[in-house]
């Protein structure tokens, strides 16, 4: 998370807006760390594209993986019936380069149109891990 957020502040001119889907009880849950880290660490500069970013960037690289990601997570969402409403966020250079090639990586795998699944289950995934960590802190100062 926190290299996330310092490559936002270091090169934010290389950060790009994209359009996402994210499982709306996914995105809840996202909105609610975002507002606890936000409050854990006095930061009111943390935002959703953040974690979004940080959570890309640790999703596997192999269309295989992020299939078998996306499967599991779309098992338990059989039965919701809420919609996904689309959001932009600003991400990064690698995070981007994900999104923005991850629709025809889906469809060349013959997983096509299931982009919100990979996404939501990469947040997931990553929500989790921050969870087992406990509350996000500041790092520490740097000393030159």
């Amino acid at each position: 998370m926190h290299e996330s957020f310092a490559d936002a502040r270091l090169r934010s001119a290389k950060w790009k807006s994209y359009g996402f889907r994210i499982a709306p009880e996914v995105l809840t849950r996202l909105k609610a760390r975002v507002n606890a880290d936000r409050r854990a660490t006095g930061n009111a500069n943390l935002a959703i594209g953040h974690y979004v970013d940080a959570a890309l960037r640790h999703m596997p690289h192999e269309v295989s993986e992020l299939i078998t990601m996306a499967e599991d997570f779309g098992a338990g969402q059989l039965w919701d019936s809420e919609k996904t409403q689309p959001s932009t966020y600003r991400v990064g250079e690698s995070a981007y380069g994900l999104a923005a090639g991850l629709k025809m990586m889906l469809q060349e795998a013959d997983y096509g149109r299931r982009g919100t699944l990979v996404v939501s289950a990469g947040v997931e995934a990553f929500l989790d891990a921050l969870e087992a960590q406990g509350p996000l802190s500041r790092p520490e100062r740097r000393r030159r």
